[in-house]
């Protein structure tokens, strides 16, 4: 009779107590105990065999008020993530990060959220695998940030998106030239032509105009990469895999190996002459 209950998306044990009942299930913890124990009256280190019929259903009656049947904490955890994510927030773009949500310190504090929050990343990349065919794991994993970067600037940055969109549009050079810098998108370092007029000199000299990071539609990894990694066509509209940028010219540089200077051993080192000579 008792293994037919389901509570908090768990099968309720007959050989263990009503304590550990609760108390092992996910988001329930000391005070949902307390809530069941003043409201029972009931011994709760008793296993769920030894209960009455009566102690029973009042005790089932109480743990349904806490989490109804068939529900649990942890899908609606799951569910409110997901929104946050639908309405492309704030809070939703650093469950993305997996970075702290509530305020935390991120210097001396959080690093809870920094090993478990990535739910909302995991599921991402689910997805994304099956939709991205025939693509490595690691650029897949740099396209899905670039993807929710650039949806969370249109959303709600739409001024800047904008501006972005149609220098891209206005680009006078080759097709060949036109360089989509993803690696910089997905570390939220996005450039678009408002933010050039508040640099200096030396700044935008750095910034080349054919590079692009913001100011595309909805899905442009998707049909760039499908099209670049798939056996039948190697380009699209000229664009090919040199024009994606995925990581950082910078690093190459600094792992890069030093040459080594080669020394002729047979040359002679000069003397330095004495004062006497």
């Amino acid at each position: 009779m008792f293994y037919n209950y389901v509570f908090n998306n768990k099968i309720l044990d007959s050989e263990n107590s009503m304590y550990n009942n609760i108390y092992l299930t996910f988001g329930l913890k000391k005070k949902s105990i307390i809530f069941v124990e003043s409201r029972t009256e009931l011994n709760i280190n008793l296993p769920l065999k030894n209960l009455k019929k009566s102690e029973w259903e009042l005790y089932l009656s109480c743990i349904y008020d806490l989490v109804p049947f068939k529900l649990s904490v942890y899908k609606r955890k799951i569910m409110n993530i997901y929104v946050l994510d639908m309405i492309t927030s704030y809070r939703g773009w650093r469950h993305y990060r997996g970075l702290p949500v509530r305020g935390q310190r991120t210097w001396t504090n959080a690093w809870s959220s920094y090993r478990s929050n990535w739910i909302l990343k995991n599921h991402k990349l689910l997805v994304s695998k099956k939709n991205y065919n025939n693509v490595p794991i690691k650029d897949v994993k740099v396209a899905t940030v670039a993807e929710y970067v650039n949806l969370t600037w249109k959303q709600q940055w739409d001024y800047e998106w904008l501006a972005a969109k149609n220098s891209r549009l206005q680009f006078k050079g080759n097709k060949n030239t036109i360089k989509i810098d993803i690696y910089a998108m997905a570390n939220y370092q996005v450039m678009h032509p408002l933010k050039l007029k508040n640099l200096s000199k030396k700044q935008k000299q750095s910034f080349k105009k054919n590079y692009f990071s913001l100011g595309f539609d909805y899905g442009f990894t998707k049909n760039l990469l499908q099209d670049i990694y798939s056996e039948s066509s190697d380009n699209l509209d000229g664009l090919s895999k040199s024009s994606l940028i995925f990581k950082d010219d910078r690093l190459n540089k600094k792992n890069s190996p030093k040459k080594k200077v080669e020394v002729n051993k047979n040359v002679k080192k000069k003397q330095k002459k004495s004062v006497w000579d």
